[in-house]
């Protein structure tokens, strides 16, 4: 993939976090020991998991923010399937942008109509609950990997490199697109098989998703609309950027490599055989030997078993069948954000303020990435231990 994006132009960036400009580079990744770096293993290491002031439940679900008057004085939890209440004199809530609006909605604080409609006593009417989803918009170009090919000894790190470039669309800012180079697509054997470029919009416009309750019900899980491309030209940008990547897939460095490119879909099938289980791993490992055999038969069944409704040729030559594919597949990349929007005090669809306090409440703060006013452009792991960082120390 280097050498195609080479050929195509773009320059090489030895770190991916240094000066931002188009280019290609090697991924960093919070990995040690074939492990994501969690905020767990980072923070709570041995020594901190010995304070005295510092008390770990695991097996512990919180069903609801316990208020007096407009004071959060604490949870209400199922520890181990017996319910408990945790009180205290502030309240951080660390749920991210789908579950932290949800606990603020079931509390009584969001929008008052919607609250009304949930039957739910206003505690504090906030416009901006909920409200203002955002994520990445991606769609992915992928294809077959060849025996000789394949850099699977990992199983962390199997996004080798990343391209950055910017789109050139009227008062859109550099460095708005983002290609990952997947060189497995999934866990099992089938995915080992598979490589991906997926391309997601870096600077998105599309800020009409919500949350909202479908029930006071706890246990049952909020309605989550992303509307991932309402604005227009995130629609134009993934268009664009799947041509972009068919010409790098096409070029000779990419075909002496990889067989069959097809557009990709996360369609209900590709989301059961997912599944981490013997059954799937069984099935996955019986496709995958048939996939290593006969071109015709590996073109069969890439078209008859993972490709859904449209297949690369026809992507390429109609333009229509293009915007089909990409508002059906688009998806966003688990960047989750916005929901309880950071803002001035005058802001009326601001949830927090610069601490992460939560507007006309007392000892109540959120603290993830449903604060970010607009989604960065950006990873938001990274971003959001930054922003609890600061709010901790804020809070001392």
């Amino acid at each position: 993939m280097g050498e195609a994006c080479k050929l195509a132009g773009y320059a090489f960036l030895p770190d991916q976090n240094g000066e931002f400009t188009d280019g290609y580079f090697p991924v960093t990744h919070s990995n040690q020991d074939e492990q994501r770096v969690s905020a767990a293993m980072g923070y709570l290491d041995r020594e901190t998991r010995k304070r005295a002031n510092l008390t770990i439940s695991t097996n512990t679900e919180v069903k609801e923010l316990l208020f007096e008057g407009t004071q959060c004085v604490g949870v209400k939890a199922l520890v181990d399937g017996r319910q408990q209440e945790f009180r205290g004199r502030e309240v951080i809530l660390s749920c991210g942008a789908i579950h932290s609006p949800a606990h603020l909605l079931r509390a009584g604080i969001g929008p008052v109509g919607h609250l009304k409609e949930m039957g739910i006593p206003v505690v504090m009417g906030l416009a901006g609950v909920g409200q203002g989803l955002m994520d990445h918009p991606s769609i992915a170009l992928s294809s077959f990997v060849r025996r000789g090919a394949r850099m699977n000894e990992h199983t962390r790190r199997h996004i080798q490199m990343g391209l950055r470039y910017s789109s050139g669309l009227p008062g859109v800012p550099a460095g708005d697109m983002f290609v990952a180079v997947l060189t497995k697509s999934a866990w099992h054997s089938v995915g080992e098989q598979i490589a991906s470029l997926l391309t997601f919009v870096n600077k998105t416009y599309s800020e009409t998703g919500q949350v909202k309750l479908a029930s006071r019900n706890p246990q049952a899980e909020p309605i989550v609309e992303f509307n991932l491309l309402s604005d227009r030209r995130d629609l134009d940008r993934l268009m664009s950027g799947f041509r972009k990547m068919a010409a790098l897939q096409m070029s000779a460095p990419l075909k002496a490599v990889t067989d069959k490119p097809f557009p990709a879909s996360y369609s209900d099938r590709v989301r059961k055989i997912g599944v981490v289980n013997t059954k799937n791993k069984i099935l996955t490992a019986i496709a995958a030997t048939l996939m290593d055999g006969p071109a015709a038969l590996r073109h069969y069944m890439i078209d008859n078993f993972i490709v859904e409704g449209f297949t690369f040729e026809q992507v390429m030559r109609d333009d229509e069948a293009l915007e089909a594919f990409v508002r059906k597949a688009a998806i966003g990349v688990w960047h989750a954000s916005c929901s309880c929007r950071m803002g001035r005090a005058d802001d009326p669809m601001a949830v927090v303020d610069t601490q992460g306090r939560v507007k006309g409440v007392q000892g109540l703060r959120v603290v993830d990435a449903s604060i970010f006013p607009v989604v960065p452009c950006a990873n938001t792991n990274f971003p959001v231990l930054m922003a609890a960082e600061k709010i901790a120390d804020a809070m001392q």
